[in-house]
């Protein structure tokens, strides 16, 4: 049986591509969250890149809207800052977040 490091080192291998979509994820969402105002920043976050789309979820209606006026300006802004990451369209999709104890 193969290790799991091993399986995670073999370019070919699905695990290793998962976790280098991840990483990017990771450093999109950052980039992202230093993009946007407070608190919009603090009720966004990026669920997923592909095919130059990007999705972000956000906790309400509210801060979808605010983000959708704002999408415009971000995609102008990152295809002058981020050139590695091409981004033409920006998906806003409302997840609240659950509630614990309550």
């Amino acid at each position: 049986m193969k290790s799991m490091i091993h399986i995670m080192d073999n370019q070919s291998s699905w695990l290793y591509n998962l976790s280098q979509h991840c990483k990017i994820l990771k450093l999109i969402n950052k980039r992202f969250n230093k993009s946007l105002p407070p608190p919009l920043n603090q009720h966004c976050h990026v669920a997923n890149w592909r095919e130059k789309t990007l999705i972000v979820h956000t906790d309400s209606s509210l801060w979808a809207t605010r983000l959708r006026y704002m999408t415009p300006f971000l995609i102008a802004r990152w295809q002058k800052e981020l050139p590695i990451f091409t981004i033409n369209k920006i998906i806003v999709k409302v997840r609240p977040t659950l509630l614990e104890n309550q």
